[in-house]
């Protein structure tokens, strides 16, 4: 008996297949490789990113022993547990105008673990030299160079010329700038016995758990007979993150989700079309005796030859971008993940694109087949309606020849500009100003009671009692009050009472027990009339001004858990919380209230209570004062700026704030959103893009036969040109009907939910016109260039060949 051998027959009809529509396989490989090249490269930028960070981080400082001699100092550099160590003390912060100077000494061993940047020159030596910032000459208008001449007062009251040894190079926006001192410096001003707070890595303890590292430093402490109350921790160090954080798996997952629906949409459609066209040839295949399960093979080995060389030369292409962004963050475990990861979704991306056309290759009857060309396959029956033959009608009667088609080429082009929308709708919604205030807070200018000094008199009293101290003699007293209210350009002036006090909480983690100098806080205290206006931001208890007086009451607002996080404490009510006074007792007050989403622009306030409370707190207390709220139109926070900036030298300790440098940060780090944001939104283009660059030279490539009859009964040139002129318009008028329709309403809901949130402040939807324009001018622009092209490729052949091409 024979048998009929057709082993390996589909895999080489699916070659033989792939070799005849080259094209089509160009396109389909520069898609799918550019997909997974794009999904890999973006998941490595954004965790080389994280991973670079942990790395640098790790370098940094883990513990800082408080107020050590060199003597000590030296003795703990000795011990063979001590990796890297330096000495910092900070001097003062004199305000010299609009801005403050932190006055410090640290060695260049301190300054890397603290990060300082790199330095133009020299660190200081000689008494009579120091290192500033880059930003703090920029500021003075000067170059940002070694050797030049400064005029100073370090503090003391003296001003006196200084010679800049090296510049700190580095941006900063915050008008508080590092001046470095030397060596001889510190000797001379505390007569030869200066002491110093010293900063330590240990050896060996990079892949430790936080935990663990901390009973190391602990031990390590004791052992060498530092008091613990002289141990602080590295909080950027200790919150470092996992090599794969969440947060950026989610934000890599959420980029992969619409790179993958993209891709699908272009490998779906040239897919589709390429079955389409090779209809009769499927037919032909089932005449011979091919089944339905072997057609369906056919295709899917098409699928898989393809992806099987697009696939790894988009992750090789990946891999070598992820490494080359960022070369620091570059680690083998998780790059060999996600290729590994990225490699499965690209694959299983195209076999569920390719699902539907091979289902539909596989249904076509044998007879069906044989009779069956591409102009007649969405012919209806019945009566049709007859058309004048111009290029217009024309174009339209070949858009809707084949209605999936069309529809597939315009969900392409249509989910770009959706998503094009959305980006930049939002970036124009998003406003710098309202940002910056729903940090900020009230007024445009905030002058502040000082919170702590930078010299020793602070790290002697600690923050509560120096706080108190400065209080005492508050600055922010009624001559103030009206000098600030004379200021033009002022409307009012909204003012805050409050103090500093150290709590005791009923419940408390090790490290709130072991750092009880941690739990120093703030107490705001409100008025009668601040505690109705403010009544609704109450989630639970009472505001009563009244009832809260009577019961000793306060109220609570954590609504990020952060007393939680850090000190093991979550409030609740009728919890009795204990605050130490001045004259060294505690009074025990009850938390009768929960808020939340208050934001008064006073640091992060946990503890509110009414204003009649405080002196239960502070007997030694008469001007609880702690914030001058300037409030003023915009067009005059400059002439408000400046006239603060006139008088401010004369107003010791109390800090300025101005809303406009918080502006200013706001804007930079929205530009620097922009560019990922219209990033993504540019790759994601360039998939629809290159799905209707592939229709319409399809549809030039497969119709040279139909123009050449067009044009043999008497179409001109011309009339070709501009039949697919009104073709290409089509497409583009579509994609701008749904980017202006579907994109705005999806815009719109964006911003509202955004503005709901409250993250980036008010958000008033704005229509992004400079975006969407630049969008339509390159569809236009690639109209035309299709058209010339699609007019120079058909008059390359004769009329005759064409009319004789099959």
């Amino acid at each position: 008996m024979l048998k009929n051998l057709n082993a390996g027959i589909i895999r080489r009809l699916a070659a033989n297949s792939l070799k005849s529509d080259k094209k089509r396989n160009l396109f389909l490989i520069i898609t799918i490789a550019f997909s997974a090249c794009l999904m890999l490269t973006l998941s490595l930028k954004i965790l080389g990113e994280n991973t670079k960070v942990n790395r640098y981080m790790r370098g940094r400082y883990q513990t800082v022993f408080n107020d050590l001699s060199e003597q000590e100092i030296r003795e703990l550099r000795e011990r063979p547990e001590v990796e890297a160590s330096g000495r910092k003390k900070g001097l003062c912060t004199p305000r010299i105008k609009d801005y403050t100077l932190n006055v410090e000494y640290a060695d260049q061993s301190a300054a890397s673990l603290l990060t300082y940047g790199n330095i133009t020159g020299s660190w200081p030596e000689a008494e009579e030299e120091v290192a500033v910032e880059e930003a703090y000459l920029e500021h003075l208008g000067l170059p940002a160079v070694p050797g030049q001449i400064l005029p100073l007062d370090l503090g003391d009251g003296s001003v006196r010329d200084y010679t800049v040894s090296g510049v700190l190079m580095g941006e900063n926006e915050t008008r508080v700038y590092k001046v470095i001192v030397s060596e001889a410096y510190m000797q001379t001003v505390f007569d030869g016995n200066p002491r110093y707070d010293m900063y330590i890595r240990l050896k060996d303890t990079e892949n430790d758990n936080m935990e663990i590292l901390k009973d190391k430093v602990r031990a390590f402490a004791a052992a060498n007979g530092v008091a613990e109350n002289k141990v602080f921790y590295s909080s950027t160090y200790f919150s470092l993150g996992e090599d794969l954080p969440i947060e950026k798996i989610l934000a890599i997952l959420f980029c992969c989700v619409l790179i993958v629906i993209a891709t699908s949409l272009v490998i779906y459609s040239l897919f589709y079309i390429s079955v389409i066209a090779k209809t009769q040839e499927y037919g032909r295949l089932r005449v011979i005796g091919t089944t339905k399960k072997q057609i369906r093979r056919l295709v899917r080995k098409e699928g898989m030859f393809l992806s099987g060389i697009a696939i790894p030369a988009g992750l090789v292409l990946g891999c070598i971008l992820g490494f080359l962004l960022v070369p620091e963050g570059w680690k083998w475990s998780i790059s060999l993940l996600f290729v590994i990861v990225i490699g499965v979704i690209t694959e299983a991306a195209v076999m569920i694109s390719i699902r539907t056309p091979v289902k539909i290759a596989s249904s076509v009857s044998p007879v069906e087949a044989v009779r069956i060309s591409a102009a007649e396959e969405n012919r209806k029956t019945g009566k049709r309606k007859r058309r004048k033959m111009t290029p217009l009608n024309l174009a339209i009667l070949n858009f809707s020849r084949n209605k999936r088609k069309a529809v597939l080429t315009l969900t392409s082009l249509g989910f770009t500009g959706i998503l094009l929308m959305c980006a930049a709708a939002y970036l124009s919604s998003v406003d710098a100003d309202a940002m910056s205030r729903s940090g900020f807070g009230l007024g445009c200018a905030h002058l502040e009671l000082e919170q702590s000094d930078a010299g020793s008199s602070a790290d002697e009293e600690g923050r509560t009692d120096y706080y108190t101290r400065i209080q005492q003699n508050n600055p922010l007293d009624e001559k103030l009050l009206e000098a600030v209210k004379q200021i033009d350009g002022v409307t009012d002036v909204l003012i805050f009472k409050g103090c500093k006090s150290d709590m005791i909480f009923p419940e408390m983690n090790d490290y709130a027990r072991a750092n009880p100098e941690e739990l120093s806080f703030r107490n705001i205290g409100l008025t009668r009339e601040q505690m109705e206006a403010y009544s609704g931001y109450l989630t639970e208890g009472t505001m009563d001004y009244d009832t809260l007086v009577q019961n000793n009451g306060i109220l609570i607002a954590d609504s990020d858990n952060l007393i939680g996080r850090y000190y093991g404490y979550t409030a609740k009510l009728g919890d009795r919380i204990q605050i130490k006074t001045d004259s060294g007792d505690t009074a025990e007050f009850q938390v009768m209230g929960v808020l939340r989403g208050l934001r008064l622009g006073i640091d992060v306030p946990f503890f509110y209570m009414p204003d009649a409370c405080l002196p239960l707190l502070k007997s030694t207390v008469t001007n609880f004062n702690t914030h001058f709220m300037l409030v003023g139109d915009q067009e005059n926070e400059e002439k408000i700026e400046e006239a603060i900036i006139g008088q401010m030298e004369e107003w010791n300790d109390v800090e300025i704030t101005f809303l406009s440098d918080l502006r200013r940060q706001m804007i930079v780090m929205l530009d620097q959103m922009k560019l990922p944001l219209y990033g993504l939104v540019g790759f994601i283009a360039i998939f629809g893009l290159l799905n209707l660059i592939n229709t319409l030279l399809t549809n030039v490539v497969t119709r040279r036969q139909e123009f050449g009859i067009l044009q043999s009964v008497g179409m001109s040139g011309k009339q070709l040109s501009a039949m697919l002129k009104a073709e290409c318009f089509l497409y583009v008028s579509g994609t701008l009907f749904l980017t202006l329709t579907l994109g705005t309403l999806a815009a719109w809901i964006l911003c509202r939910v955004f503005d709901q949130l409250g993250t980036f402040g008010k958000l008033v939807f704005h229509f992004p016109f400079l975006p969407i324009f630049i969008f339509t001018a390159l569809l236009l622009v690639i109209q035309v260039f299709f058209s010339l092209w699609a007019v120079n490729y058909c008059g390359k052949e004769s009329l005759v060949q064409r009319i004789k091409t099959e």
